[in-house]
C-alpha cells in the first residue's frame, strides 16, 4: 500500500501556445493567491506528459487543470469516466500524451488516484494563421475567474480550507510565460 498525500493539484498544458497553456496559467494563480495546507501540492506539469505518472500516484485525490477543443471559454468539470459528447482532445499542442490516455495507463497498473478534470474549451491551433504565442485568447482570459472557481470549489469539496493571500490579484490578470518560467527558479 502506498503512503498517499492528500492532494495533487496540476495543470497541464503548454503557455507557449497561447490558450493551451490555460491550465498551467491557473495553477500558477492559484499559487500566488491562497496558501495551501500541508498535504496539497500545486503543479506545473507543463507537457511532462508521462513523466508525470509517478507524480499522479502519489497522491489520493487529483485535480487536473488543462484546456480542450471545446467551445472556447466554456468551464467543465469531469471525470475520467464521464468526459462530456463535446470535448474534443485531439492534438491541441505539443501534449506527448492526452489525459484520458495517461488516466487509463494509470487504471491499468491500479496506480489510479480520485481524479478530477476541470478545463477550459479553446479552438484548436493554427499553425499556418501565426496565432502561436503566450497570450491568452480575450475570450479564454475573461473565463479565466470562472475556471479558477470550479477548481476552488472542487478543492473546498475535498474538505480542504484556502487562506486567501492576495485578494487583490484575479485569475483574468495576464501571466508572461517569463514569470510562469520565474516561479521555478
Amino acid at each position: 500500500m502506498k503512503d498517499a498525500r492528500s492532494l495533487l493539484v496540476l495543470g497541464v498544458g503548454n503557455v507557449f501556445y497561447g490558450d493551451e497553456g490555460a491550465g498551467v496559467h491557473l495553477v500558477h494563480y492559484l499559487r500566488q493567491k491562497f496558501a495551501f495546507p500541508e498535504g496539497v501540492e500545486i503543479v506545473d506539469g507543463g507537457t511532462l506528459g508521462w513523466q508525470l505518472l509517478n507524480l499522479i500516484a502519489e497522491y489520493d485525490h487529483v485535480i487536473l487543470v488543462d484546456a480542450v477543443c471545446a467551445p472556447p471559454g466554456k468551464v467543465y468539470r469531469f471525470d475520467r469516466d464521464s468526459i462530456p459528447d463535446e470535448i474534443g482532445y485531439g492534438k491541441l499542442s505539443s501534449h506527448e500524451w492526452e489525459v484520458p490516455d495517461l488516466l487509463s495507463a494509470m487504471d491499468l497498473y491500479g496506480d489510479l488516484p480520485e481524479v478530477t478534470c476541470v478545463a477550459i474549451g479553446v479552438r484548436p491551433l493554427e499553425f499556418e494563421s501565426g496565432e502561436i504565442g503566450v497570450a491568452l485568447t480575450d475570450t479564454v482570459r475573461e473565463r479565466m475567474p470562472a475556471l479558477a472557481t470550479v477548481v476552488v470549489q472542487e478543492i473546498e469539496r475535498l474538505g480542504v480550507a484556502l487562506s486567501d493571500l492576495r485578494p487583490e490579484l484575479a485569475a483574468d490578470e495576464r501571466f508572461s510565460a517569463e514569470e510562469i518560467v520565474l516561479t521555478h527558479a
